[in-house]
């Protein structure tokens, strides 16, 4: 596990236990970035193909406060773990990470 510490504007929380992770690439803001996290390591608890983890990080996207509003268009995730891929994506709504426990790398952005 990863401790992270507090964002800016939570003085008053304890830091957060975030997965151990590498960013590959995000142009996030870090609490949107720890949003995605949170539902990739979730996602993978729960399911074991890599197309239902994916439904399950766009699903949850598409449902959260932090990141639904943003940008027109859909959410769109890649799970595996060896891909390459050439895209077009909303500004700052791309984060491309892997999870090292679980051993996948994950691409989510949004595209429209």
């Amino acid at each position: 596990m990863c401790i992270r510490d507090r964002d800016s504007d939570d003085d008053n929380k304890a830091p957060e236990i975030l997965p151990e992770h590498k960013v590959r690439f995000t142009d996030m803001t870090f609490s949107q970035f720890k949003e995605v996290l949170k539902y990739a390591e979730q996602a993978c608890k729960e399911f074991q193909l890599d197309k239902d983890i994916a439904t399950q990080i766009c699903k949850k996207c598409k449902e959260s406060k932090v990141l639904g509003w943003r940008g027109e268009g859909e959410w769109q995730c890649l799970v595996g773990k060896n891909f390459t891929v050439s895209l077009n994506y909303d500004n700052r709504l791309l984060a491309f990470f892997d999870l090292k426990e679980i051993g996948k790398t994950f691409l989510v952005f949004k595209s429209g």
